[in-house]
């Protein structure tokens, strides 16, 4: 099974107001975590680990640059 975990204070830091993305988002990333990068990756959805390693499962996530959202 997998998990998507999202604080609501990672929300609010990484869209403004208006809804745009203005830094990464945080998660936590559990399951088939390959599968959900490529579900990601086809909604335009770029998946990063965290560089710090004492997080577990940790993940940003940013919309690239050349993604068409509809």
């Amino acid at each position: 099974m997998n998990g998507i975990f999202i604080l609501r204070s990672n929300l609010d830091v990484a869209f403004d107001d208006d809804g745009h993305q203005v830094k990464p988002l945080m998660v936590r990333l559990t399951g088939n975590v390959p599968g959900v990068e490529k579900l990601f990756d086809r909604c335009g959805w770029q998946v990063v680990p965290d560089s710090d390693a004492s997080t577990p499962y940790q993940y940003q996530l940013m919309v690239q640059q050349n993604a068409i959202l509809l």
